[in-house]
């Protein structure tokens, strides 16, 4: 007895209904968001849309990145050092760093922070407020946990000329994982290395202006508009990303408008306020270069008599100083 089966053609759609694909798309990286922007057009507009945005947002804050495990902030109090620690930087602990100069003297942080442990000191020309011209330049490595130091050579660039210019006007310090060295003073060498590249000038100098991340060391400069100078330390390239004119006032006062880099869950985080207003703009970088990859994820405040933010810890902790030089937590995610 021969057995028919009749043959059913079933049908399947391509189409994903936007609130599944949302969910699907709120847990890409920045990076990766924007290339699927050409998709679909809905797609296209994903960071206008309130209800996408919330569910990013939610999503990227409660990203426990690698980067915040044993982390410690570093507060810079004049001639002082502080690390913050614990789940919120609640226990605080003086660093007494060996100081090789004798003088007590002023002092900033490459890239305000640790690399691989790590502190690069430099003097920063002011002993006991004094300007001491001949002192800028001296730099020192640090390793806290061991108690390690090491008084580097001077730089090349410090005697190349008798006059004003050129200004060692900003520095940063970061690890080439390729070459297992520090740059661009080599660890491994001890010496200096000039590097012939063309570097975009005027850079902005002061408190939040540089922030390092996975081989790359980042800056605000600006010559006719205001960007973002990324050195990455492997190629040994500067790369440019501007801010988009929807996001940033080129023809503010940097004086009035301030702008602060920091790592926020593993990307570049921009919190920018204008000065006597405690209103806070939040954005992120999803890829170096990419102008348009800015993305303003949170508005804050006012908040009263908040002077600049000084870190940011786990789950969107960002930590500001007040005036009257207390710090503040504020928890983003709630």
């Amino acid at each position: 007895m021969e057995i028919s089966f009749a043959s059913a053609t079933v049908k399947v759609s391509n189409h994903i209904y936007d609130d599944v694909a949302f969910v699907i798309l709120s847990k890409l990286p920045l990076k990766s968001l924007f290339r699927f922007r050409c998709v679909r057009k809905s797609w296209s507009l994903l960071f206008e849309n309130p209800y996408f945005m919330d569910m990013f947002r939610r999503i990227f804050l409660s990203k426990n990145h690698s980067y915040y495990n044993d982390t410690s902030l570093l507060l810079h109090d004049e001639y002082m050092l502080y690390s913050l620690f614990g789940e919120r930087f609640e226990n605080r602990v003086k660093l007494d760093w060996p100081n090789p100069y004798g003088e007590q003297f002023d002092f900033n942080i490459y890239g305000c922070a640790s690399v691989n442990g790590i502190l690069c000191i430099e003097d920063a020309g002011r002993i006991e407020g004094i300007h001491c011209i001949e002192e800028l330049g001296r730099v020192v490595l640090w390793n806290p946990t061991t108690g390690e130091f090491k008084v580097t050579p001077p730089s090349p660039s410090a005697f190349e000329s008798p006059c004003w210019d050129p200004m060692i006007d900003l520095h940063g310090f970061g690890y080439d994982q390729v070459r297992d060295d520090y740059k661009i003073y080599s660890l491994k060498r001890n010496s200096w290395r000039k590097v012939d590249i063309d570097m975009p000038t005027q850079y902005n100098s002061g408190v939040g202006v540089q922030v390092y991340m996975d081989g790359v060391c980042h800056w605000w400069s600006e010559s006719d508009e205001v960007y973002l100078v990324s050195f990455e330390l492997i190629n040994e390239v500067f790369v440019k990303t501007p801010i988009p004119s929807n996001m940033d006032d080129n023809d503010i006062d940097s004086r009035i408008l301030f702008r602060h880099l920091n790592v926020l869950n593993g990307s570049i985080v921009w919190i920018s306020n204008y000065a006597e207003t405690g209103t806070f703009h939040i954005s992120i970088l999803g890829e170096v270069g990419v102008k348009e990859s800015w993305t303003k994820l949170f508005i804050v405040g006012p908040m009263r008599d908040i002077e600049h933010p000084i870190g940011i810890g786990k789950k969107g902790d960002i930590f500001f100083r007040k005036k009257d030089n207390e710090q503040i937590c504020l928890n983003l995610s709630t």
